[in-house]
């Protein structure tokens, strides 16, 4: 029969003539070095995860005691908290998928019922791996987590630390340093100022602050590199073009929900978001505009 070869196979994986390549889904669930085996990148995995989940327990504890004008719906509205989260919803499906994968592998012939066979088919690689629909959703999911957290890394280190601003905007701001020197005011403009050490918006309030920062700001983009270089041998998608679509919107999207989240709890997690900071609707629109295209130009990074 002809057109034979274009079936699925039983596995659910298409035939050679398809697609010449494993399924993103498989390639999440193996590392691209030969010297890391299966079990190791599970026990590497759980350790990722557990690391993501600590991190991500002790911010979330730390933004709702927080002293704050804001309500705490303040929080899901955060861009910095929103790529965290998504860091940690990819490393739970990854590490499910690479754990069943190497222990319960042929879980769909053995019909395992209760609650464990529950657990194993939510925990499990997904039927019909083959799916290019299946395919593009999780590399998109995979992409944006990524471009996500090094951006938000990229706007806090490079455009939000360098902007002195009187009100809460982003979530921990660095807080005004007391002048230096004892001179009288009379005298303080002539006065030599001894220049700050440098980080000490970072560093000079506690190791916890210090550390919630680093959490929000440096440590999602740190897993996600580790991820890239080390847990998956994921390839750059062929449908480059859509991805890039796909980025922008989602940039676009979150934007609007950042604009519903200032209507709801009047918090803005960018300074530039606020007219009175940068001046003018059309810097906004500058700065929105900057915010969307940054998103594919983290992209090739992957």
């Amino acid at each position: 029969m002809d057109s034979a070869p274009l079936l699925q196979n039983a596995d659910g994986l298409p035939s050679p003539n398809v697609m010449q390549d494993h399924p993103a889904f498989l390639r999440a669930s193996h590392s691209p070095w030969s010297f890391i085996p299966q079990n190791i990148l599970v026990i590497l995995r759980g350790v990722v995860l557990s690391l993501v989940t600590a991190v991500v327990i002790l911010v979330l504890n730390y933004e709702i005691h927080e002293q704050s004008e804001f309500s705490d719906w303040r929080i899901v509205f955060d861009f910095a908290n929103i790529s965290l989260f998504f860091v940690f919803l990819y490393q739970l499906k990854t590490f499910c998928w690479t754990f069943t994968h190497l222990y319960y592998p042929h879980h769909h012939d053995r019909h395992m019922g209760g609650l464990e066979g529950w657990l194993i088919r939510r925990m499990s690689l997904p039927k019909h791996m083959g799916s290019l629909r299946k395919q593009f959703y999780f590399t998109l999911f995979y992409t944006i987590t990524a471009v996500f957290a090094f951006a938000n890394s990229t706007i806090y280190f490079f455009i939000t630390r360098q902007h002195k601003s009187d009100d809460a905007s982003g979530e921990p701001q660095p807080e005004p340093q007391p002048p230096n020197g004892t001179a009288s005011h009379v005298w303080a403009p002539y006065a030599e100022k001894t220049p700050a050490a440098p980080f000490t918006d970072i560093f000079g309030e506690g190791w916890f602050r210090a550390f919630i920062i680093l959490s929000l700001y440096a440590f999602g983009s740190s897993v996600m590199v580790f991820e890239i270089l080390v847990l998956n041998s994921i390839r750059r998608p062929w449908t480059v073009g859509i991805h890039l679509i796909g980025i922008m919107f989602l940039a676009t999207a979150y934007l609007g929900w950042a604009a519903f989240g200032h209507l709801v709890t009047n918090y803005y997690p960018f300074f530039w978001l606020d007219k009175n900071e940068v001046g003018s609707d059309e810097a906004i629109t500058l700065y929105s505009i900057g915010f969307v295209f940054l998103m594919p130009i983290s992209e090739f990074f992957l």
